[in-house]
């Protein structure tokens, strides 16, 4: 890619100048970037980020099996507390996960020098019967406070692989489906996450780059899907969330991006070399799953924005459909436009009510939702607030993005949110 800037005069062949500090600080920066930042800062002052650690985390190894084995223990006497007849009552396996990680991060070059230090946290409560998989995922970059396992949470792993194991198998059609935003997360992870990476863009792998020049609409007024390294409220946790950073691996501040807005595609995810290729705007997306691999664009927080909805009222706009809160994966195919997003299984409703019944899928696996991206984004009935289940405003500036990773070229793993509300999506292929 390199090479080609290079080769091709009419992209640009002027030497490159790394930015200044007066650069780097234009845009809308969050305030806890900009707060740390010097005031006069030059190429020669150190800048150094870090974020804001509410309780102080584990000052031993010892401390933090400690821990782990104390939330192990609470998740197998709420087992032993079940009912002889509860479907979740034996479980092959159960398992809790505590992955502790600590990420310096040194950038220097002509015009800036920076570091900045995060603490990435995550908490993984799980049960399996057979093919069947329940969990709780947590965490955050913060301290202590990202290791949350509440007493619902527990409730809900087993209650979730109750559900599993009861399902029936669901028939094949189309559907009205009411997202949670962990699938929500996952659907604009993949319907414009990856085709919006503007190194995909450049090798023409990628037809958001013509749908984008051509300014075709891919969405409705309710698709709108951001991209944001600089979440430090993760929705209504007081910690980060887990794709957050202050600068990308080639020291450009995060800051919040479009890449659909109301159903028109934005200029795409770049790290620097993509951006100079395509002569677009440089964001923070620089990104490499370690020193050893190269630097691509990736995503950070990828999610749709919020809505005006409470969640009762997007319940009571389905006369039949499903509700799907719990992720199994998904796919995209940045060329064709092809999507797919798993759901381990879903919640019947009638008239607006759960119903009690839940499905999986005719092969007894994961739901599958397939289809074209623009068809989904153009069926978008409704979005819920970031606080769904009260009728006050919302007091968030961003909605919850999960724990997640992502992948690129079949390797390249990278950690990466995505989130964001309740969306109500009509004619939803599932199978």
């Amino acid at each position: 890619l390199v090479a080609k800037v290079k080769e091709e005069p009419s992209q640009g062949s002027r030497p490159y100048h790394p930015p200044t500090w007066k650069q780097r600080l234009e845009g809308h920066l969050d305030p806890l970037i900009t707060e740390q930042v010097p005031e006069g800062v030059t190429s020669d002052t150190w800048v150094h980020f870090s974020n804001i650690v509410r309780e102080q985390m584990f000052p031993s190894n010892r401390e933090a099996m400690k821990f782990a084995k104390t939330q192990y223990e609470r998740l197998m006497a709420y087992k032993n507390s079940l009912e002889e007849n509860h479907l979740a009552k034996s479980p092959d396996y159960q398992m809790l996960l505590l992955s502790l990680q600590r990420d310096d991060f040194l950038y220097m070059d002509s015009e800036a020098r920076m570091s900045q230090s995060l603490l990435r946290n995550r908490i993984v409560a799980a049960v399996l019967k057979g093919g069947d998989q329940s969990y709780h995922l947590g965490g955050g970059v913060g301290g202590l406070e990202t290791l949350q396992l509440q007493d619902d949470d527990i409730d809900k792993v087993f209650g979730d692989l109750e559900s599993m194991l009861k399902a029936e198998k669901l028939k094949p059609g189309r559907y009205k489906v009411l997202m949670a935003p962990a699938i929500t997360g996952v659907f604009a992870h993949e319907a414009f996450g990856h085709s919006q990476e503007a190194d995909t863009w450049a090798r023409n792998r990628s037809k958001a780059r013509e749908l984008y020049e051509s300014q075709e609409k891919v969405g409705n007024e309710h698709a709108t899907i951001l991209n944001n390294p600089a979440i430090y409220k993760n929705g209504t946790d007081d910690f980060a969330a887990w794709g957050s950073y202050f600068f990308d691996e080639e020291g450009w501040l995060a800051q919040e991006q479009y890449l659909v807005k109301e159903g028109r595609l934005q200029p795409p995810m770049t790290n620097l070399t993509s951006a100079l290729r395509l002569g677009v705007p440089r964001t923070a997306n620089g990104k490499r799953e370690s020193w050893s691999h190269a630097i691509y664009s990736r995503q950070t927080n990828t999610y749709f924005s919020a809505g005006t909805s409470t969640f009762k009222e997007l319940m009571e706009q389905m006369d039949y459909g499903f509700l799907a809160r719990n992720c199994n994966g998904g796919m995209e195919d940045p060329k064709g436009m092809g999507i797919q997003v798993g759901m381990a299984f879903i919640e019947e409703v009638k008239n607006g009510q759960l119903t009690g019944r839940t499905f999986k899928a005719p092969n007894g696996g994961a739901v599958q939702l397939t289809g074209y991206v623009p068809d989904y984004l153009n069926s978008i009935l409704g979005k819920s607030k970031i606080e769904a289940f009260s009728d006050q405003p919302d007091k968030e500036q961003h909605p919850w993005n999960e724990v997640g990773g992502c992948g690129k070229y079949h390797k390249e793993l990278v950690n990466a949110g995505c989130g964001g509300t309740y969306i109500l999506v009509d004619n939803c292929l599932l199978g």
